[in-house]
């Protein structure tokens, strides 16, 4: 039994070493690391939290490109989920404080921006709020999503955005002759 034990242990060890230190992407770790849009499309975002989208669909437009379709109550929904540790890359910075982050590789994105409520964590905004319920456009169509979805904010893993090597010169300075 303590060779099961111990085992265990070291398992759970090795596992913790290898995950990454994901922390969240905050407007204070913006404001630290000031990176431009640029710098920010090569950061590798992950997502904390599950985001779920539906939509009402028609029988017209039962073309599915991702996601699923369900019935609910006699209705016919498309469905998407983005699970939680997606990874996610920022495709536009409208500015320092909203991003256009894509989970997809077909390019549909959200919106986050820092949350102010939510200890200036970067989560997911709507263009419409109906209580908890975000509206919000993505892959070009309108959805809705569910209230837990509201919780769901972007990491990065602070370890490697610490690794930055600088390259840095003193001057001597300059007399006159």
């Amino acid at each position: 039994m303590k060779y099961i034990t111990t085992l265990g242990f070291a398992g759970m060890l090795f596992l913790s070493s290898c995950t990454a230190y994901l922390t969240p992407y905050t407007s204070t770790t913006q404001s630290q690391t000031n990176f431009a849009e640029e710098q920010l499309k090569k950061v590798q975002f992950y997502l904390e939290g599950d985001i779920t989208l539906y939509r009402d669909v028609s029988n017209s437009e039962l073309e599915i490109t991702q996601g699923e379709i369900k019935m609910v109550d006699g209705r016919q929904v498309q469905q998407i989920v983005i699970k939680s540790g997606t990874p996610g890359i920022i495709v536009k910075a409208e500015n320092k404080d909203t991003f256009l982050v894509s989970f997809d590789a077909d390019g549909s994105y959200l919106r986050f921006g820092v949350n102010k409520d939510y200890n200036g964590k970067y989560t997911m905004m709507a263009k419409k709020w109906e209580g908890r319920i975000g509206i919000v456009d993505y892959a070009g169509k309108e959805y809705k999503s569910t209230p837990e979805s509201i919780y769901a904010y972007l990491t990065v893993n602070m370890k490697k955005i610490n690794n930055t090597t600088v390259d840095s010169k003193e001057a001597g300075g300059r007399t006159i002759e």
